[in-house]
């Protein structure tokens, strides 16, 4: 008896973990695509699809293990998907690719060891509870609940990432740059003292993200033109002189200010580029990754 009782928790704990994590992708799909594209391993107009198809299979995997939905068969078919992804993690982690798994969407901040043994940790739980349950016969309405999880997961994150591209913002923001929030002078000391007056965007970029060169060339045109807001750019790097030699490389015209990786943790920008644009040190908008056609249409 106590070994069925182990052995249903572990098969929870396992689908809760896929469901949470499916979830996480749902309302932020465009990290778990940044991150499928970073690995290069499919072609980038199947990009998005297969984001998409993993979120939905993740969540519905997740609700299958719950309800113990023919586990003869999807516990197995976890089992190679954890693998997998293991291996996957470790060479795209191991070759620079990627920094961490992707599993979680930034749910949970995790180094690639730590997922590697949280991976296994799962494939034990689920070879224990495949071994020691005790499972009745799937009915329909197990089946088709897993089905309408899987159909309700792919449209959500579809709807998702559609409102992201066209918006440029997340639907649901979890970060401290939210729209009507007042930006904070601590984040920045005495730089921001220039950004709590008048209209400025501050971009978050990366000297190694290839989309913020794409916005360069636009943000340029922005700072000639009075009549748009300033520009204040933002790189991740600690070396002030690595900074200066971004903005010599691309013949910046608007100032440019290194700072901590921590200090990007810490706003949770975990895309770049990313955008606010302030009015008076009030954030009116956020854009993640893509620069909305309205703003674009007014730079002359």
């Amino acid at each position: 008896m106590i070994f069925f009782i182990l052995a249903s928790t572990a098969l929870n704990i396992v689908g809760s973990i896929f469901l949470l994590t499916g979830i996480a992708k749902v309302i932020e799909p465009w990290k778990f695509t940044q991150h499928i594209t970073k690995l290069n391993l499919v072609s980038p107009k199947l990009t998005i699809p297969v984001a998409l198809t993993f979120t939905a299979i993740e969540s519905a995997l997740g609700i299958a293990l719950i309800l113990g939905v023919f586990p003869t068969v999807i516990m197995p078919v976890s089992i190679l998907l954890l693998f997998g992804l293991s291996m996957l993690t470790y060479w795209s982690t191991s070759t620079g690719k990627t920094e961490d798994c992707g599993c979680y969407n930034g749910l949970l901040k995790i180094t690639p060891t730590q997922s590697l043994i949280l991976n296994a940790i799962y494939i034990f739980l689920l070879i224990f509870g495949e071994f020691f349950g005790k499972y009745q016969p799937t009915i329909l309405w197990q089946w088709l609940v897993v089905l309408i999880t899987f159909i309700i997961s792919y449209a959500l994150a579809a709807g998702s990432l559609e409102y992201m591209q066209e918006n440029g913002r997340p639907f649901i923001d979890f970060t401290p740059l939210k729209e009507n929030r007042m930006w904070q002078i601590e984040w920045l000391g005495e730089d921001s003292k220039s950004l709590m007056s008048g209209s400025v965007i501050v971009v978050f970029m990366s000297p190694e993200c290839s989309q913020c060169k794409h916005w360069l060339g636009v943000l340029k045109l922005v700072q000639w033109q009075d009549n748009l807001p300033a520009i204040v750019g933002l790189i991740d790097t600690e070396n002030i002189q690595a900074g200066q030699d971004f903005v010599d490389k691309y013949f910046l015209n608007f100032p440019v200010v290194a700072v901590d990786k921590k200090f990007y943790r810490k706003l949770k920008i975990e895309v770049v580029p990313t955008a606010v644009l302030l009015e008076d040190g009030v954030i009116q908008e956020k854009w993640i990754g893509l620069m909305p056609m309205w703003f674009i249409n007014k730079i002359k």
